[in-house]
């Protein structure tokens, strides 16, 4: 090593610059993957929380009945599109992917299924019939 040499350029050498890169770019979309799937789980266990906080009859832990469960994926679905990007939005799969997400993440008793409750809960939203006035009053109740 010359003494006029900076320690950089002996500890990496021009080549591995590019190899680093090449490196970042091969693992760039995996990692950006796993980063905006973990952003979609934490949108969902929001929605979730969000769904039960604003329906009456439901809370976490609870088996919830099919006349709770609707409203729940329904304000919670509209939570996120109100709130959420619309790069998440679009990674969970638009409001149909995020209320069937919701539902498989609920509790629900024995006489609940996606015909009985997540389609009514997708039309709920389809019609916009959750009012997104509702959901900022509900949202600044839940944060007290």
């Amino acid at each position: 090593m010359d003494a006029d040499q900076p320690l950089s350029r002996v500890l990496f050498p021009r080549r591995y610059p590019a190899y680093i890169i090449q490196a970042i770019r091969k693992v760039y979309p995996w990692a950006a993957l796993f980063l905006s799937q973990r952003r979609v789980e934490m949108m969902l266990e929001a929605a979730v929380g969000f769904g039960l906080n604003a329906v009456n009859g439901a809370a976490k832990g609870k088996t919830l009945s099919v006349n709770v469960a609707v409203p729940v994926i329904a304000k919670g679905t509209q939570y996120v599109i109100d709130t959420a990007p619309p790069a998440v939005i679009k990674a969970a799969g638009g409001a149909d992917g995020i209320a069937a997400r919701i539902f498989r993440k609920l509790d629900l008793d024995d006489h609940a299924s996606e015909a009985v409750v997540l389609v009514p809960a997708q039309e709920q939203i389809a019609a916009g019939t959750v009012d997104a006035d509702e959901l900022r009053r509900m949202d600044e109740m839940t944060r007290r």
